[in-house]
């Protein structure tokens, strides 16, 4: 099994990107989830200052958690996407032209998702992202983010208020179904039609066809 793919399999890169994104996002939603539910309600409503609450000293640094692990996702999808597009992927498994192209609508749809809501959560992070070794300056701070305000005539809490609302119904309507849809497509394949879906995005297996 090499780094790139083939026309039978997935390669070690594609897998380290799906399985690396796979893990950090069940984490990430692990993580805001927990800070919804078990230490401060008011996360899930947008306040002002994530800093202002009066929790502030614990949401914070478990929000830093989810805001690296989104951020990190959007940083690994990027290039995944470049190795998919210059590299090709493993043919599609014997099945009819509506379930080939449902699988590929559902994958790019997945990607999109891998993009949006990283750039939509980091543009109402508020607070600086520390990464350990560095820090990455809140969206309001930017200079890219000023440019979209001046050319849309928006205010800061405008333009937080829109990337919020994409980042919150994506997150609770639309992610959560691709997913489950993504994994149980898996599972049909292998424990039902038992053919080489699953198998050739494990590590540890080798693939055919």
């Amino acid at each position: 099994m090499g780094w790139r793919n083939t026309i039978d399999a997935w390669g070690r890169a594609s897998m380290l990107f799906h399985w690396a994104t796979a893990a950090a996002f069940i984490t990430a939603y692990v993580v805001v989830y927990y800070v919804i539910w078990f230490v401060d309600p008011q996360t899930s409503i947008k306040p002002a200052l994530f800093g202002t609450t009066p929790n502030a000293e614990r949401v914070v640094p478990l929000l830093n958690i989810h805001w690296v692990l989104g951020l990190s996702i959007g940083f690994l999808t990027l290039p995944r996407l470049v190795w998919r597009i210059a590299g090709g992927v493993p043919r599609h498994v014997a099945g009819s032209r509506l379930e080939r192209l449902s699988a590929d609508a559902a994958h790019w749809a997945l990607y999109a998702i891998l993009i949006l809501m990283p750039l939509s959560g980091y543009m109402t992070t508020y607070d600086p992202t520390a990464f350990g070794l560095f820090v990455i300056p809140a969206c309001r701070d930017t200079a890219i983010a000023a440019a979209i305000r001046d050319a849309f005539g928006l205010s800061v809490a405008q333009l937080e208020d829109a990337a919020w609302a994409v980042h919150s119904f994506i997150g609770a309507w639309l992610a959560w179904p691709l997913v489950v849809l993504h994994i149980g497509a898996a599972m049909l394949h292998h424990f039902v039609r038992k053919d080489a879906v699953l198998r050739r995005m494990l590590p540890l297996r080798r693939s055919a066809g």
